[in-house]
């Protein structure tokens, strides 16, 4: 995932905004400096970025001035605020098997941290490292992450599964003792990784409320969105193909989305959720074979724009100078 691919769901940032509500914060300004809007984080079909979400949590932490507002927003997380996971993880027949399941399939939820589970003998852990460098905001991260996790199991899970012990990577924070009545166990900071720790015997009894036909419904639909994920990915790299078949010949938007068996609409949205769009697209399948038969071939300027999709040649010229800086006959002598 790029720093700046925009799939990441928000159900996270829905609960900041619940939060904020209950608190008569001004929730509207989670959004500043940012291209969406407030109605948009209700939105299923929203994704955003890393980068966005940074952005909403610099922003609601400087509303709130609570600067223990990840383990805040930990404390409030419920079933639906993960998504589908939340219904896998629920229905599990363990507490371990709901980490192994929610290690798989976060990318689900609002993912920004990267989950991975480990056994040594005895002891089980479940790690929590930001999918990048988070800056102030990686305590948001791991308070809201490991701090949900915790939530989770004391609601729904588990109550008598306590962890052996939390490490954090950063020092301990001013308002420990929220800490303590939050995890409940021995706490380590300053420590190689982020993670919750388990006797493996507490998190492998049956769990209550196990219902394992639940739990194969709710995975099924969870790697049905991972596969919807991968299809956005694997976009634009269709569309450029699609394209790039019949040189000089490019179809409007709804013929190629008609050729994927999608909507026109749907072919946008699934382009938009990883930052991209049928026209960028089609200007760098142009920009790439004009700068191709400038450097490769003797192929007049006219010739070459008919190529790209130009009938007007100063149309061309004014394009191919826009995607590089300089004209194209000056482009082609300095290569």
């Amino acid at each position: 995932m790029s720093i700046e691919r925009q799939c990441i769901p928000t159900y996270m940032f829905n609960l900041i905004v619940r939060v904020f509500d209950d608190k008569g914060l001004d929730s509207a300004g989670l959004v500043d400096g940012t291209h969406f809007k407030l109605s948009d984080l209700a939105d299923l079909d929203t994704r955003m970025s890393y980068r966005d979400a940074l952005r909403i949590i610099r922003n609601a932490y400087r509303i709130s001035g609570d600067e223990g507002l990840g383990l805040a927003i930990a404390k409030q997380i419920n079933i639906a605020d993960w998504g589908l996971m939340g219904y896998a993880v629920a229905s599990c027949g363990s507490l371990k098997e709901s980490l192994i399941v929610g290690q798989r399939y976060n990318r689900t939820a609002t993912r920004l941290t990267d989950n991975t589970v480990h056994s040594d003998g005895t002891l089980f852990g479940f790690q929590s490292t930001p999918l990048y460098e988070a800056g102030a905001e990686e305590r948001f991260l791991v308070e809201e992450d490991l701090g949900g996790v915790i939530g989770m199991v004391h609601r729904y899970l588990d109550q008598k599964a306590a962890p052996r012990e939390v490490h954090f990577t950063y020092p301990a924070p001013n308002y420990l003792h929220h800490y303590e009545e939050h995890f409940r166990c021995p706490l380590k900071f300053e420590q190689p990784r982020n993670q919750i720790v388990w006797h493996r015997v507490d998190i492998e009894r049956p769990h209550p409320l196990r219902n394992p036909v639940a739990t194969q419904l709710a995975i099924r639909q969870c790697e049905q969105l991972l596969a919807d994920d991968v299809s956005r990915g694997d976009m634009v790299d269709k569309v450029r193909s699609h394209l790039a078949q019949t040189p000089g010949e490019y179809p409007p938007i709804n013929a190629v989305a008609a050729a994927f068996n999608m909507s026109e609409s749907s072919l946008r949205r699934a382009l938009r959720a990883v930052g991209s769009s049928y026209q960028e697209i089609l200007n760098d399948v142009r920009k790439k074979l004009a700068i191709e038969y400038l450097t490769t071939s003797s192929l007049t300027l006219e010739n070459i724009a008919h190529l790209v999709g130009y009938s007007d040649l100063s149309n061309f010229r004014r394009a191919f100078r826009s995607w590089t800086g300089k004209p194209p006959l000056e482009y082609r002598a300095r290569k």
